[in-house]
Parts: structure tokens; sequence; C-alpha cells
């Protein structure tokens, strides 16, 4: 019996079917508390404030928090984020 060759037979993804997928994700803008309060105007310490109260939308990296700027603008317009 012959051995069946698999190396066309891989798990990846048609390049159409790829580029559908990846055009329908938003990634969101994310920037460090720096760089948000000197966008804006408010202070590094009150955002890095609402950060540690869970008030607005961030991850940590590192020492870093990186700010989500969509769900901060939501933020101050409504004073709450939704969540996914």
């Amino acid at each position: 019996m012959a051995k069946k060759n698999n190396a066309n037979n891989t798990n990846t993804l048609p390049e159409q079917e790829f580029n559908i997928i990846v055009s329908d994700v938003h990634i969101p803008r994310m920037v460090p508390i720096q760089t948000l309060s000197d966008e804006i105007g408010i202070s590094y310490k009150t955002i890095w404030q609402w950060c540690r109260q869970n008030k607005i939308v961030y991850v940590k990296s590192g020492a870093k928090y990186l700010v989500n700027v969509d769900k901060f603008v939501e933020f101050l317009n409504t004073g709450e984020h939704e969540t996914d």
C-alpha cells in the first residue's frame, strides 16, 4: 500500500478566506497613559487612578498601562464603559 503525501494537506486557510476574517477584526488603539494624558490634557495621575479603580479599559504590559482609546472616549462621554 502506498503512503499518502500529507505535504499538500495543511491546516492553513485559503488566502481569500483569511483576508475576510482579518478585515472583520477591529483592533483597538491602545496607548500608554502618558500619551493619552498629553493628547487630551487629563493628568497622568488621574488616568492611572481610573485604571487602578477599573473605571477604564486598559491592559498592563510589564510596567506600562495601555489604555483602550475608544473605550476611554466612551467613558468620558457616559461615565462608564460597556462590557462586551
